[in-house]
Order: C-alpha cells, then structure tokens, then sequence
C-alpha cells in the first residue's frame, strides 16, 4: 500500500468525484491519465520551465527543494516542497512578503505555475490547499495566491475562504488515509467521468448494479430522493413511469424531461414519445458545426453541410493558429449569407455561444444570424426518448435508428 498522503491532486479529485479521491488515496493501481490531462500536464511542466528559468535570471539567489527555504532571508524559494503530517503540497514559487509570521516580519505567498490560458475552479481550489499548507508552516495564512497561466497573466486568488472550503474536505479524507480499511464512497458516474482514470473500473461497477448514475441527465439529489424511496436500479426506475391522460379543455403545459421515461427507453429498446417535434423543410437548408479550444478562445475548425433540394454541399474552414480564426470566420460567414433564407441546423448550445463570442471578438451584429438558428436538441429534448442513456450524439445508441426518426421529423 503507497503511503497515503493527501496532496493537492487528491483535494481536487473529491471536489470532482468523493470515489476517485478514496482511488487516490487507497487503490494500488493508480491507473492510466487520460491523453488530455497528460497534455495539460506537458503544457504545465514546460511553461514552470520556462518560469522558473526567468525567475532564475531576474534573481541573484535561488533556493529549491524543501520547506528548509522558508528560512530563508535572501534567496527566493523555487519548487518548493512543503509536508505537514499528512498533507503536503508543492509550490513553484514563494513570494516574499512583509507581513509578519512565524519566520519574522515577513511570510510568503504561494505562486503556482499551470498550462492553460483560462484558470479553472479546479486551479484555484489546488492553490487554495498550497497556500493552507504554507499558512500551517509560517503560522500565517497568506493573503493571496496567484496562478500564473499559460500566457503569462497572474489570476489572484483570495486565501480567506480556505479555512472554509478546506477543512471539510480534510477532514473527510482523513478517514481514507488511516490504517483501518474504509468503506469506499458509491460509485456516481458524472462529467468527469470521461478524463477519469479509473473511468473503466467504475463504469464496470455502475454496468454491473445497474446503477442510476448511468442515466446522463439523472443528478445526485434525484438519485438520493430515489433511494429513499427504495429505487437504487435503471430498471426499477423504468417501472415508476405512468403516462398521464390529457385532459382536452386543459391548458397546455410545457414539456418536461422525464428521466423515468429515459429509463423505460433504455430498458426496451423503443423510442418513445410525448410530443412529436416538427421540422418543416426548406428548399435550401444549413448545417453548422464549430471546434474550438475553449481554453484559447479559439475557434479552429467550421464546418458546414448545404443541402439544396436534396443534393449536398460539405465545407470546412480550417485555422491552424488563432491569427487564422477571423479568416475561417470571414470565409464561412459569406456563405451562409448566400443563403439569407436558409435555416441553421445545429446541435446543441455550443454553436450560439460560439457564434456570440465571435461576434464580440470581431464587432459585428450577430442578431440576424441568431433568429436562423433551429436547435435539433431542444426540439427532442423531454418530447422525444430515444433507448439510450443520453442524448449526446457520441454515445447515443443505437444511432442508426435515432436519425431515421429525426429524418422522418424533418416535413
């Protein structure tokens, strides 16, 4: 058994998920990263390289290794490694500052070095367990802690609400790392679910129990209100599931979704149906689809699919760095005027938000392009249930079956 020390990587792993945590902190096999979180974590390492390197170059002194720096009156502490009992953290760089603490009249503020452009919650929350660390060490919890990103820009972050938001995290992982074996945490699938590396082991379980944390939309509250009431399966839950006889003179209620009816899908295969959702047909007809990495703010592929009178046109504007993206944009945007009366297919709220930010980026009016957009998602979205576990199109299952039915929408 690895020695069980909590460190920021496994605060961040409770904030997401209380069973990768317990993984973190007890499991032998730690697992395979995802391919997108060794990215990031590549990006992390070469830019504290480079950081660090200037740090190097704009001061005398240097000190690294150990807490043994915080002692230190002259040198600035680099990759410092800070360990209190149980926990322990390691920091880039410690800045000095002249507020009093155990070390004198001074203390320092911790400076943490990532790979992105933008600071996740996930960011600021690993910053505020350095700087709790740190505050432990020097008897003085620091300020501020800064985040230097990707691009060079220093995001601040306030300590005080560390005590707060910390403890009773600490706390509840301090349970896992004794020596006494612990009742691992249930198994929830959620969005983190697909950079997870213990993804496998957990939809295994959840496949297994036939969870329902395996529903998409389903969310912790709805799933603790059911095992209230004795409901901890898919399959149990497809039988709660009683459609209701509509009254003729009642006023018409908007459609909700139903995740028991989700359930009843996945158990028998069928499509069912609350309200059949009605597309007319347009002589010429607009497909939209927009990557980007929303960490740049940079949109780096467009793609559109022109359909006129049956016969199919596909385009693809591509930009291979940011200085490209107003080009694609330019190009695309001239088609689709083209087209002034054709409909915008999409799915989704990625496109409208893609198209908004591109808008404000480049100042133009967006208004009429926006009244064009017809959202395919929220035209089946609580009318129409296909036997799947969700609705997004790369694991929607069976596929083939979903867009005959949508085809057949289209009038």
């Amino acid at each position: 058994m690895k020695t069980k020390i909590i460190t920021p990587e496994v605060v961040v792993a409770y904030s997401q998920c209380p069973q990768k945590a317990f993984l973190l902190l007890r499991s032998e096999d730690q697992g395979m990263p995802h391919e997108y979180v060794r990215l990031l974590e590549e990006q992390t390492r070469q830019n504290r390289i480079k950081y660090l390197h200037r740090i190097e170059q704009e001061h005398l002194g240097v000190s690294t290794g150990s807490d043994a720096a915080l002692s230190s009156d002259e040198n600035v502490p680099l990759d410092v490694h800070l360990k209190l009992h149980d926990l322990a953290a390691i920091c880039d760089v410690l800045k000095k500052v002249q507020r009093g603490s155990s070390l004198g009249s001074h203390s320092y503020e911790p400076i943490v070095v990532v790979g992105t452009y933008q600071v996740t919650k996930e960011q600021k929350l690993a910053v505020l367990f350095v700087g709790y660390v740190l505050g432990q060490l020097q008897n003085q919890l620091p300020a501020i802690g800064i985040i230097l990103g990707a691009d060079g820009k220093a995001h601040k972050v306030v300590m005080e609400s560390a005590n707060r938001t910390l403890i009773p995290m600490i706390k509840e992982l301090r349970q896992w790392t004794g020596s006494v074996p612990s009742t691992p945490p249930q198994v929830i699938l959620n969005k983190h679910c697909p950079m997870c590396q213990f993804q496998e082991g957990c939809i295994e379980h959840a496949e297994r129990t036939d969870d329902l944390s395996l529903l998409d939309r389903i969310t912790p509250k709805t799933i603790r209100k059911y095992h209230k009431k004795g409901i901890y399966t898919v399959t149990q839950l497809s039988y709660v599931f009683k459609p209701r006889r509509r009254r003729k003179h009642r006023s018409k209620s908007p459609i909700s979704f139903k995740v028991e009816l989700q359930a009843l899908a996945f158990r028998t295969g069928k499509i069912y149906i609350q309200e059949l959702p009605t597309i007319h047909r347009h002589e010429v007809e607009l497909f939209l689809d927009l990557e980007g990495t929303p960490d740049q703010d940079f949109y780096y592929l467009i793609g559109l699919l022109i359909n006129k009178q049956g016969a199919r046109s596909y385009h693809s504007f591509w930009a291979d760095t940011p200085a490209g993206e107003q080009r694609i944009w330019a190009e695309a945007l001239e088609m689709i005027k083209a087209h002034p009366d054709a409909p915008i297919y999409h799915y989704g709220s990625y496109e409208p938000r893609a198209i908004e930010g591109l808008a404000h980026k480049y100042q133009f009016d967006c208004a009429a392009l926006k009244n064009r957009l017809v959202n395919l998602n929220a035209s089946i979205d609580g009318k129409v249930y296909f036997p799947s576990r969700s609705n997004n199109l790369k694991r929607m299952f069976p596929i083939k079956k979903c867009a005959i039915f949508l085809s057949k929408c289209l009038i």
